[in-house]
């Protein structure tokens, strides 16, 4: 396969018209004509990802988080970003990338995420930021399973004062940073969510939703969207037979 079949699958997924404005994703680095030798799935581009792909005779790495982001000025080894882009250069890598897009798919990590807890997930916000969806089980499980699926090992979690009392309960789930978090805080009591489940919460907006009797769980932003690598190693699985995950922070 060439990359830019590798591409269409994705964006069959997740097309790019779905990635917030502010976003870089797509084809970031290489030749979308060039023949895949194998391809290395990860949530960030870094050192180790690239040594893993060289390793395994790979030419393909798929990010969730795009490497560049800000415009590039100079491209060095002694800057971080600067150092990535010339080693994939240098190695003939080709490095792709589905970020907001993978986030706001109703086959990405949102949606998959709500079902693998057995939410009938309906999207959090108008504009697809998130899921929310009515959970058949108490905060104990719910934790249980969300340890389960994100591999979070120790999640934040701040009961409100009815917060325990839910048997049946509306959840909603955000990956990531957790996006508008204003418009967030406003849906959340028009949704009558009882539990809200993101990363990196500022304290305030942590105490505002307590405020409105919202359990919150703070989870890892590497753990909210490591399932990313799952999604597109299955999409892919059955089409390429150099296919590697590679799951570390660096």
């Amino acid at each position: 396969m060439k990359v830019y079949e590798i591409a269409n699958l994705i964006e069959n997924v997740a097309p790019l018209t779905l990635a917030e404005e502010w976003d870089n994703v797509g084809l970031l680095i290489g030749d979308k004509s060039c023949e895949i030798s194998g391809v290395v799935v990860c949530l960030d581009l870094t050192n180790g990802a690239i040594d893993y792909c060289i390793n395994n005779n790979c030419n393909m790495i798929i990010t969730h988080h795009p490497a560049i982001f800000e415009p590039l000025k100079k491209i060095t080894y002694c800057d971080y970003i600067g150092n990535l882009v010339a080693k994939c250069i240098k190695n003939n890598i080709n490095v792709y990338s589905a970020h907001t897009n993978m986030d706001m798919s109703e086959e990405g990590i949102n949606f998959e995420i709500g079902k693998l807890l057995g939410v009938q997930a309906n999207r959090f916000l108008s504009d697809g930021l998130g899921i929310y969806g009515e959970y058949n089980g108490d905060l104990d499980k719910l934790l249980l399973n969300l340890q389960e699926i994100t591999k979070e090992s120790c999640p934040k979690i701040y009961i409100a004062k009815d917060g325990k009392n839910h048997k049946k309960q509306n959840i909603a789930f955000i990956s990531g940073s957790g996006g508008r978090i204003d418009e967030v805080v406003k849906r959340v009591k028009e949704l009558n969510i009882a539990t809200f489940i993101s990363s990196e919460l500022k304290h305030n907006i942590i105490i505002e939703l307590l405020a409105q009797d919202v359990n919150v769980i703070q989870i890892g932003h590497f753990e909210s969207e490591i399932i990313f690598v799952e999604i597109i190693f299955k999409l892919l699985e059955n089409k390429i037979s150099n296919l590697y995950k590679y799951v570390s922070l660096n």
